[in-house]
């Protein structure tokens, strides 16, 4: 307050000073103004007096006088014909003005016999004061000052008035203090804590009786609260779920920081706000009101960061009656997930077995009823045992998943593997693949040893290498790289095939998955080669990225920890 009091009272000084001298100046300046005209209007009816004495004298003898008259004072003096002409000008050369007759002055001049006016000129470029009056010879006599005269004044004056203003300034920013100091030093000085002994202003006597009364009151208070807090604090802090306590007006009385955090609330005191504050979803609140009327309810929900959250809102009875309700945050995501992804991997697994197995059995139904020609039995056999090949490298897959699955990487036996060498055992291993597809493969590895699981990687790289063989062009190329940047060892497939969409690239990992949706029939695979590349890679510590552009090729890099043993312990 003290501040504040003082902050007004130097605010109100300094503008008033402030406005004390811009109206001094304006008046000064308009009082110079008015001075500088009467001075004009005097000056011209001195001239024209003179011009009028000396009428009878030659055009040369006139010309003199007007000089002198010119170079007397700082006036301007012009001489103009009643055609406009100018035909004396004592601070420009006549001859080279332009016509007159339209200038205010000089129109009003010749039909009033005196005229004045206030313009910028077109001459010198400033801010001038014109006079012009009618000779008896017809002609006219035209007297101007710039307002120069009068800033130059007021110039010479700004230093004692803003030197006046100071001084001024500076005595009222320490009267101010001073008063200040002396109005809030008693209510400074308050003993607060027994506020009836305090003997100043009468008017604040029933103030301090009121403080007095409320603050027994409130100290009471204050040690009942302080009691609940410490013991509620104490079971919520260390929570994982998150605990929101209401009143039976869905009022907060209390909520940890998971709470928060799990509905997306910023951490802040929300007691004594309305549970709409905390979250906005109409259904939790209307849960919450039900619990209110003593009856459990449960919610799910999805919060903004997109876990899944089960939300127990249970009534609070004291004395048969509901005095609030408890919510308890439960994040479920790790629990939907898993059963989302299990629904799904069943719904995959069944419709990928489906399809072979339907074609295995409708070509064995056509052969044991005789509905096959004996030409086709050979066909019909050797579909068999195709779509019986595909069947069990889909089961053989789903069984590498389930291990990988069940391994964790402090289980996997790791050991030193040469990777420049393990790409070249998977590019011979590939090579007649990819003559077959009319694809090169090119092998540019640096030695890089690395601990891991032999078999896991190549059959990491075998997937990503016939992929780009699979999804290539004729006459296209696959490069095998691998390379070490500090502790990280990066393997990089890399093709310039027909490229991956960039709506599926962030998917191609999921199970079952296929991008190329217009080859997908006609190219084998079980869409699980990814999702093992997947795995391998977290089994090691690491992960597996892809960069492609369609039509220009693809490169999928397994970014692996060069000793995964240190990480996992």
């Amino acid at each position: 307050m003290k501040k504040y009091i003082n902050l007004c009272m130097c605010l109100l000084a300094i503008a008033t000073c402030i406005v004390t001298f811009v109206a001094t100046l304006a008046v000064s300046y308009q009082t110079a103004l008015a001075r500088m005209e009467t001075e004009t209007m005097r000056q011209a009816s001195l001239v024209a007096a003179g011009l009028e004495h000396i009428d009878a004298l030659n055009n040369t003898q006139r010309q003199a006088y007007l000089h002198a008259v010119g170079k007397s004072d700082r006036s301007r003096v012009t001489v103009i014909e009643q055609d406009g002409t100018v035909i004396y000008d004592s601070n420009y050369d006549s001859k080279q003005m332009e016509n007159h007759i339209e200038r205010p002055e000089v129109d009003e001049a010749i039909h009033n016999g005196t005229g004045e006016s206030s313009r910028t000129s077109a001459t010198l470029g400033q801010q001038t004061y014109y006079v012009a009056k009618l000779l008896s010879n017809g002609q006219i006599l035209r007297v101007s000052n710039t307002t120069d005269l009068v800033t130059d004044d007021l110039q010479r004056a700004i230093p004692p008035l803003v030197l006046i203003i100071l001084v001024l300034v500076a005595l009222s920013i320490w009267l101010a203090n001073y008063l200040t100091h002396r109005l809030v030093r008693p209510i400074n000085t308050l003993k607060l804590d027994n506020p009836s002994q305090n003997d100043i202003y009468v008017e604040i006597s029933p103030l301090l009786h009121k403080i007095h009364a409320q603050n027994e009151e409130l100290q009471k208070q204050i040690d009942k609260m302080r009691h609940q807090k410490v013991e509620l604090e104490a079971i919520t802090s260390n929570m994982s779920e998150g605990m929101v306590v209401l009143d039976k007006e869905l009022k907060i009385l209390s909520v940890n920081q998971a709470a928060m955090r799990l509905l997306g609330a910023a951490l802040q005191d929300f007691a004594g706000k309305g549970l709409i504050t905390l979250s906005r979803d109409q259904v939790l609140n209307r849960r919450a009101s039900e619990a209110i009327k003593g009856r459990k309810t449960e919610h799910r929900m999805e919060n903004q960061n997109g876990r899944q959250l089960q939300i127990f809102c249970n009534p609070v009875q004291a004395d048969g009656q509901v005095r609030g309700c408890v919510l308890l945050i439960v994040d479920i995501s790790e629990k939907y997930v898993a059963e989302k992804s299990r629904r799904e991997f069943t719904a995959n697994v069944s419709h990928e077995l489906k399809t072979p197995l339907t074609s295995i059995s409708g070509y064995a139904e056509m052969i044991s009823n005789g509905m096959a020609q004996p030409k086709d039995i050979s066909g019909f056999a050797e579909k068999i045992h195709a779509e019986a090949g595909r069947l069990l490298v889909l089961v053989d897959d789903i069984i590498k998943l389930s291990q990988l699955d069940e391994r964790a990487p402090m289980t996997v036996q790791f050991e030193k593997v040469d990777l420049k060498k393990l790409l070249e055992s998977v590019s011979s291993q590939m090579r007649d693949y990819a003559e077959k597809k009319q694809v090169k493969i090119h092998v540019q590895a640096e030695d890089v040893i690395a601990n891991g699981v032999p078999r896991m990687l190549e059959e990491a790289v075998q997937n990503l290498c016939s992929n780009a063989i699979k999804y290539n062009r004729a006459k296209g190329n696959v490069w095998l790289r691998v390379t070490k940047c500090g502790d990280m060892v990066y393997i990089e497939v890399k093709d310039d095939g027909i490229g991956i969409a960039k709506q599926d690239q962030e998917r191609i990992f999921e199970r079952f998955y296929r991008a190329d949706k217009s080859h997908s029939k006609t190219i084998e695979g079980t869409g699980l080669g990814l999702a093992i590349v997947r795995h391998i890679a977290q089994l090691h510590g690491g992960s597996v990225g892809v960069q492609s552009e369609e039509g220009k090729g693809s490169v999928f890099t397994m970014s692996l920890p060069q000793n995964p043993n240190i990480l996992n312990e």
